[in-house]
């Protein structure tokens, strides 16, 4: 496993993190531990999860898995989605929903469009923020959280000073050690140019379908902020067209052989090794948090954090041109 530092906070983590969006969500209590435990074993130490993941169960099931080694992890959650209180026929359906999921992945959509519904959004007065995170530190059964982030806010959450001066006071207590918001883009851009205190993390999706933060990004390297990057692979239909793109890359005349015989020969992996580096390779982001429930699927991206094949030169030759006609 490869370990980054992040900023200049003084925290250090692996480069490839777990993202805990399915834990309780996806997956049930069972798989959700075995894939924590498996990740830790592997060498994961940045754990990213929120108060709306699972449908507010995420963090609880973090915190059990973390008794005993939470001094060797980071841990970041967030604010400002507060999940609906589930009436308890509700929870007996869950399991249902995730068996209907395995055997019909197409009825994905129309399921996040029910879950959606389940939440609040934009819940970010110092109020919610203070009972917040106190419930975040209550189920993650620690005193303190590495990184708080707000959680898909819009632009105007800059300008409110109050807000921004509670997370302050915050960090000034040991709860959090650092603020940070997590968003779209256009959110992160105006926050790179405002420059706004305490916000010193950034987390956000990038994936081959979405770069344009990366010129942005390495232009603020300089500043010490951490960033990290969420949705890698860019979803199941964007997965399938990427691999589709690749493979034309592979055809072209373009490509020198070297570079051609990698992309051909890797099997599987290839895929997850070419994806998580262009993300993390000369872009700034020090850390990514795909969701990784599967044991294959974290041994493919801990494969490819630990032993890159593809030179800087490929990677940003790839990231390129990869990008073209994706959309």
């Amino acid at each position: 496993m490869r370990y980054v530092d992040l900023g200049s906070s003084g925290l250090k983590a692996s480069a490839l993190g777990f993202g805990c969006a399915a834990v309780m969500g996806r997956v049930g209590r069972k798989q959700s531990l075995r894939a924590l435990s498996e990740a830790y074993d592997a060498g994961v130490t940045f754990f990213d999860t929120a108060r709306s993941y699972g449908y507010g169960e995420s963090e609880a099931i973090l915190g059990e898995f973390l008794q005993g080694c939470r001094s060797r992890v980071i841990l970041s959650t967030k604010f400002g989605i507060v999940p609906i209180q589930h009436r308890p026929w509700k929870r007996v359906l869950k399991p249902m929903v995730r068996t209907v999921l395995d055997i019909v992945p197409s009825a994905r959509r129309l399921i996040r469009k029910r879950v959606k519904a389940q939440f609040q959004e934009n819940q970010l007065t110092r109020e919610v923020l203070h009972r917040s995170l106190e419930e975040s530190l209550r189920k993650l059964r620690t005193h303190y959280v590495d990184v708080l982030f707000v959680h898909s806010p819009p632009v105007s959450v800059l300008a409110q000073c109050d807000l921004l001066e509670d997370l302050e006071r915050l960090i000034t207590s040991g709860k959090i050690r650092m603020a940070g918001i997590s968003a779209d883009a256009d959110v992160i851009t105006t926050a790179l140019v405002a420059k706004t205190s305490p916000i010193t993390a950034m987390q956000f999706p990038v994936n081959l379908f979405d770069l344009s933060l990366v010129k942005h990004i390495t232009a603020a390297e300089d500043r010490g902020l951490m960033f990290v990057a969420n949705h890698p692979f860019g979803g199941i239909d964007r997965v399938a067209k990427s691999r589709t793109r690749l493979t034309e890359l592979a055809a072209s005349l373009d490509v020198s052989t070297e570079l051609r015989d990698k992309l051909t020969t890797g099997g599987d992996g290839i895929f997850s090794e070419l994806v998580l580096n262009l993300v993390l390779s000369d872009t700034g982001i020090q850390v990514v948090v795909p969701s990784m429930m599967k044991a294959s699927h974290l041994r493919a991206n801990v494969q490819a954090i630990s032993n890159c094949r593809f030179t800087r030169e490929e990677l940003a030759w790839l990231r390129c041109n990869l990008a073209q006609n994706l959309n």
